[in-house]
């Protein structure tokens, strides 16, 4: 069963709507619009790491070329 990206609700399927309810806060998603909000809610999260790892990467770029600066 999934469940609301917004609330964590348990949502169910309309079949007049073709939607998904949320039993909790009553939004609603077709498939395609809880596809995209569950593939948001994990992304960012792969997005940090990758910003984290090239901010390291280029404070070590910077770091290391203020040392050959100073030999």
């Amino acid at each position: 069963m999934p469940y609301c990206t917004e609330c964590g609700g348990r949502l169910t399927w309309d079949r007049k709507l073709k939607h998904y309810s949320c039993q909790s806060c009553g939004m609603t998603f077709t498939e395609a619009e809880l596809s995209e909000a569950l593939e948001r809610l994990h992304t960012p999260r792969e997005d940090a790491e990758e910003l984290k790892n090239k901010r390291h990467q280029e404070y070590l770029e910077w770091w290391l070329k203020e040392k050959k600066g100073h030999k």
